[in-house]
């Protein structure tokens, strides 16, 4: 059995697991009384233990005298953050034109009836030929491999491809 090398400087991951267990409790009032927030503190703890665990170097002799430097780090860059996102929506809540929807009824009633003209067109196709279009058009498979699965030729799977941009667009003609 092989044994894995460490690089040297990274923590070994029982001790990280250690350390964890024992300092959680003081990081998580650390990050609660400063955030007010139980769950972005959780995910702050996280962030550092990932950290921890990637890091080399002197600081992985001295954790503890490293970890709440890193957790104010990791504070500041969450404020940072934090008011980079808000004045992203500050300015953007004064933009008029975002109140507006940019789709008019008419067009989602008309896209709305197309689906429905496709839907049809598609429902009243032979089973065989519906199943080849949706897994090419829809689902993007290559056509060899559709003339795998069912067991015909590519030329045939074609075919049925061919058949049903047809039907499509003779619904698609009629209604228009």
């Amino acid at each position: 059995m092989m044994k894995r090398t460490r690089p040297a400087g990274v923590m070994p991951e029982h001790d990280l697991s250690a350390l964890m267990e024992r300092m959680r409790p003081a990081l998580m009032a650390f990050f609660v009384r400063r955030l007010s927030d139980p769950v972005q503190a959780e995910d702050l703890i996280q962030d550092l233990f990932i950290r921890m665990a990637t890091m080399t170097g002197p600081a992985t002799n001295n954790p503890e005298g490293y970890i709440f430097q890193a957790a104010a780090n990791l504070l500041r860059d969450n404020y940072r953050r934090e008011a980079t996102r808000s004045r992203y929506l500050q300015s953007r809540a004064g933009d008029p034109d975002l109140a507006i929807d940019p789709i008019d009824a008419e067009r989602l009633l008309s896209a709305r009836q197309s689906v429905g003209c496709v839907a049809r067109t598609l429902g009243g196709l032979p089973d065989r030929t519906r199943q080849i279009f949706i897994l090419y058009r829809l689902e993007g498979m290559q056509r060899k491999a559709i003339g795998d699965a069912f067991g015909i030729s590519v030329s045939a799977v074609e075919k049925h491809i061919a058949s049903a941009m047809r039907a499509l667009l003779a619904d698609m003609g009629a209604t228009q």
